[in-house]
């Protein structure tokens, strides 16, 4: 065991207690930038584990302030109703498709641009309905085409909008694009 004299141990907890306000300090910028701590974890225990040990709580901040970025550039994950069904969200400006990433991939099958839509872009909205029987409002529903879990209907034909495991991306294979039949 290290026997510490007095000036030296009220060093070490001034270390210490300088580290846990770091640490503090850290995870709430992190609740301001992303809604929340890393992990979920209070903001005292992250300065719990900064006054510990400095190293550890470095570590542990790192690897969870990683996967808070990771989770954000995924976007928002779909909400299930009650009947199974993804409740309507727009699709998220951090986004990612495969046209985005490698860009001699094909164009969306929609035409579109190859990079994801800014936040504020719904999917397309549809266009004014023809006298006729009633059409299915706009939602997520099952991929009838089955390469996706959800693809958004628009209430008139489906887009390219697609959701898989609570992502949202864009469908980008225009071969495979589903006809303007209705959701099922």
């Amino acid at each position: 065991m290290l026997k510490l004299s007095g000036p030296e141990t009220v060093i070490v907890l001034v270390i210490a207690a300088a580290t846990a306000v770091l640490g503090y300090a850290l995870s709430e910028s992190d609740r301001r930038k992303f809604g929340r701590t890393p992990w979920g974890l209070p903001s005292l225990i992250w300065a719990l584990f900064w006054f510990l040990s400095w190293i550890v709580g470095l570590i542990l901040f790192l690897f969870a302030h990683r996967a808070e970025v990771r989770r954000r550039e995924q976007g928002p994950t779909p909400t299930i109703d009650a009947y199974g069904r993804v409740a309507p969200t727009p699709p998220s400006p951090m986004t990612r498709s495969a046209g985005s990433d490698f860009p001699a991939y094909p164009r969306p099958a929609d035409g579109g641009d190859r990079r994801s839509p800014p936040a504020d872009a719904a999917p397309p909205p549809p266009p004014a309905p023809a006298s006729g029987p009633p059409t299915t409002p706009p939602s997520w529903q099952a991929d009838p085409g089955g390469r996706f879990h959800h693809r958004w209907w628009s209430g008139t034909e489906w887009t390219s909008y697609v959701a898989t495991d609570g992502n949202v991306t864009v469908d980008t294979d225009p071969d495979q694009r589903i006809g303007p039949y209705g959701p099922t």
